[in-house]
């Protein structure tokens, strides 16, 4: 057995034997058998980055085997009980009481007209006084998944595959720019990424599909395509509207007014007269706060609405930048902008990130993989909250978060890779 052959059996299964204690034990969110098993994945993923660098090779069963334990990372958790308090709760709702003939932006779980819209499940789900904050392109998934199957499980295994496509269109993107298919596992393998769409099944992997997607549609020059997925993933969560300055005079006006109307047939069914169905996002803005240093700092001097508007500028900015400096395939040109969009943003959960984390195989994004992992002790929220603690970020976590994504791009720009697109030698592997 070489070396390498060794490496990727000898993480990968001690990546999966960390997610199996993880599912049998049923560890909740930020409890230390959780923190254990992630801080072994991260050891695991970190290791296989690493040792995969010296062999860019392509070989092909050894890659099919790093890519089966891609899959196997993903079917305990997969297939794992879901509690009342997982999202994933609130998603089954919002399908039902559209087959019930209401619109999830007009009415809030707990009241009284749609009481018959529940189950024991859903009268438990903690969100039961607030309204949507899913938009039009999440509630149609939502509505598609509940005709099929109204399950918790069904819904997690259908986000599963959503993952599995980013995957391969990742891979069949990879093979399109000439680059190491072996990259894909910087998706594939990222706890961040098996921790939020097969052990918590969060709708952001529906929109990390379709960005990814649309990115390699834009790469081969599919503009069509390319702008429907883009509006796609704004449908499903509004972060990507950022990257919009990277199709710039790269698509037809043809595309454009196609995708405008795709996006008019998503909302108007939705809509209420003439304002958007933005559900609990102005809530959100005005009221919750966590884990955003950036959105917080700039808010105590202005309003929380100028801060939500700066977020969104600094995205936009990023992504001018990208569309003037580099090339439509490299990935930093579409990791970025989103990442500063989430960084500076009044709620910055874990699974925030997703949007970008199909982008990470560049040495232009090392900073978004450290991030990747450095937000994921955040979880202890969760675990003091069980216990009756504030449910704020400490910060003596949220401070280490930012600091080493602040140390890791500052490396990279001292290296050069601000004024240089990644090349196929720029890459990890």
């Amino acid at each position: 057995m070489s070396d390498l052959s060794r490496l990727v059996f000898v993480t990968g299964f001690t990546y999966l034997l960390a997610i199996l204690v993880l599912v049998i034990s049923q560890a909740p969110l930020g409890s230390p058998l959780f923190f254990a098993c992630v801080a072994t994945m991260t050891v695991g993923y970190a290791v296989m980055l690493r040792g995969i660098r010296p062999h860019p090779e392509t070989r092909r069963n050894l890659l099919l085997t790093a890519f089966l334990f891609a899959l196997a990372f993903r079917i305990p958790p997969a297939v794992a009980p879901v509690g009342s308090d997982s999202d994933m709760v609130r998603y089954i709702w919002d399908g039902r009481v559209q087959r019930s003939g209401y619109s999830p932006y007009e009415v809030v779980p707990s009241d009284p007209r749609v009481a018959h819209t529940h189950t024991e499940e859903t009268r438990r789900m903690p969100s039961l006084r607030a309204i949507t904050p899913y938009p039009p392109g999440a509630q149609v998934f939502f509505r598609i998944v509940v005709s099929v199957w109204e399950s918790t499980i069904f819904m997690k295994v259908v986000l599963v595959l959503c993952d599995l496509l980013t995957l391969v269109v990742l891979w069949r993107w990879l093979a399109a720019l000439e680059l190491s298919p072996w990259l894909a596992l910087v998706y594939g393998w990222n706890p961040l990424v098996v921790l939020e769409v097969a052990h918590s099944g969060h709708i952001d992997a529906l929109g990390a599909l379709w960005i990814c997607s649309s990115a390699y549609f834009l790469t081969r020059r599919r503009t069509l395509l390319a702008t429907v997925t883009l509006v796609l993933a704004i449908a499903t969560k509004l972060l990507p509207i950022v990257l919009v300055p990277l199709y710039w005079r790269r698509i037809r006006w043809i595309d454009a007014a196609i995708a405008c109307a795709l996006g008019l047939a998503l909302y108007l069914p939705f809509s209420d007269g003439l304002r958007l169905p933005l559900g609990a996002v102005p809530s959100v803005v005005a009221h919750v706060r966590f884990n955003g240093p950036v959105f917080r700092t700039i808010g105590a001097v202005s309003s929380p609405q100028i801060a939500a508007g700066f977020a969104v500028l600094a995205g936009l900015a990023v992504a001018a930048w990208a569309r003037q400096r580099l090339r439509r395939s490299a990935p930093a040109a579409w990791a970025w902008p989103m990442a500063v969009s989430v960084l500076c943003a009044p709620v910055v959960y874990p699974w925030y990130l997703l949007y970008f984390t199909p982008f990470l195989w560049s040495r232009a994004n090392l900073p978004l993989i450290v991030w990747t992992i450095t937000s994921l002790p955040v979880y202890l929220v969760w675990e003091r909250a069980r216990h009756g603690g504030r449910w704020t970020v400490p910060w003596w976590i949220e401070v280490p978060e930012f600091a080493f994504l602040t140390i890791a791009a500052a490396a990279v720009l001292w290296a050069g890779a601000r004024r240089t697109e990644p090349r196929v030698t720029d890459e990890l592997v």
